[in-house]
């Protein structure tokens, strides 16, 4: 997987693999790939794809929610515009905390 672009005076606050649930037909399907959390945004990037599935300023973020289904942490980031992405993975509990840190408040 190519490296997120990071931008001038960007910083890495966390980054992990997680899972991105796209709507699908009727439902939601997993797209492995990775999460990278910055000073300045998140992003999301399917593995084995160019282009950038989720890249939101921290000011287009209005917040995130948690659910937790039998062992599964599920956080779904929403945008201003009403856009949601549902995301999984090893890293769920550290996305809250670096989400918390950059101001990003719980719904």
């Amino acid at each position: 997987m190519a490296k997120f672009e990071l931008r001038p005076n960007e910083t890495v606050v966390g980054k992990g693999p997680m899972s991105l649930y796209l709507k699908q037909g009727l439902g939601r399907k997993p797209f492995q790939g990775e999460i990278c959390v910055t000073d300045q945004r998140v992003c999301f990037k399917i593995s084995m794809m160019r282009e950038l599935e989720m890249d939101l300023s921290i000011g287009e973020i209005k917040g995130f929610s948690v659910k937790k289904t039998l062992m599964v942490t599920q956080v779904t980031i929403h945008s201003q515009s009403g856009e949601i992405y549902p995301l999984t993975g090893f890293p769920a509990k550290k996305l809250q905390e670096w989400l918390r840190q950059l101001g990003v408040q719980q719904l």
